[in-house]
């Protein structure tokens, strides 16, 4: 296995001051048929309300996705005192960074999905929904196509500011001031539109942190924009599962076989989406 860690320098230079760091786990090619044709390349997201990052919902989902045939990445952005757009534009560089090093990793230009967690989902939402943004070229210098994900994977992911007003999300993104902070379409069920790469989402009925309405608000708003999504919604387990397995999971209720399934329909839904997507 291939296994690297680089700095947020090492990215873009522009990035010189990040603490963030990308981590590698990615299969070394040994002339298998897997190996004939380039791969999907994960970025993960991990959860942590933007005041800190789950190791739980870093490497071990990596491990999964690279046991899976895919190759995986692990983002450790920088968290509050830090604000937006920080972590937002050293999600961009790391997109870009693996586009443009696609062929060392053997994973597709054209394949690379963002997989977030509660805050990292609302992450991953963000450049899902605003690779576009003016911002992006300003500051990194790099094309909206450069940074854009080819596919969304939000798992339980905090969607909207109306929804998550008692967490600590939104105070830690915008700080505590956020609601005058005039960033409505970080609350992410504004600002889905027609050129959003597909979804997959997933969640629990009896999460208490991050309510199942704020994937059902997401869903809504990517079925008026006309973009493929896939949305899970299972019965039990509460907030943070990771994988839900016994690698991820604190304690036993964060252990459930059934939310566990989101993984491999996860992966089996990428392979799916392969071929409709262009390029």
């Amino acid at each position: 296995m291939l296994h690297e860690v680089f700095s947020l320098s090492d990215l873009h230079p522009d990035l010189a001051d990040s603490p963030a760091r990308l981590s590698v786990y990615a299969r070394d090619p040994v002339g298998s048929v897997a190996d004939s044709a380039p791969r999907w390349g994960v970025l993960i997201l991990p959860g942590g309300g933007y005041g800190t990052v789950a190791p739980a919902e870093g490497e071990p989902v990596a491990l999964a996705f690279l046991a899976a045939g895919m190759q995986a990445f692990v983002l450790e952005y920088s968290v509050a005192p830090r604000r937006w757009p920080q972590a937002f534009l050293e999600t961009a560089a790391a997109v870009a960074f693996l586009r443009k090093n696609a062929a060392r990793y053997g994973i597709h230009p054209h394949r690379i999905a963002l997989c977030g967690f509660s805050a990292g989902g609302h992450l991953a939402g963000c450049l899902c929904n605003l690779w576009g943004d003016p911002l992006i070229q300003r500051v990194l210098g790099l094309a909206p196509t450069d940074a854009r994900p080819d596919a969304g994977v939000l798992c339980y992911p905090v969607i909207s500011a109306a929804l998550s007003a008692g967490g600590s999300t939104f105070p830690n993104l915008l700080g505590e001031d956020w609601r005058a902070s005039g960033r409505v379409d970080l609350s992410l069920e504004t600002s889905v539109s027609a050129v959003n790469p597909p979804a997959f989402l997933w969640t629990t009925w009896e999460d208490g942190s991050v309510p199942m309405e704020n994937s059902l608000a997401y869903a809504a708003a990517l079925r008026r924009a006309g973009v493929p999504f896939e949305l899970h919604v299972f019965q039990h387990g509460p907030h943070a599962m990771g994988l839900a397995t016994p690698d991820c999971a604190r304690d036993g209720e964060h252990h459930d076989p059934r939310a566990a399934q989101w993984h491999p329909l996860c992966v089996s839904w990428l392979r799916r989406i392969w071929d409709e997507l262009p390029g």
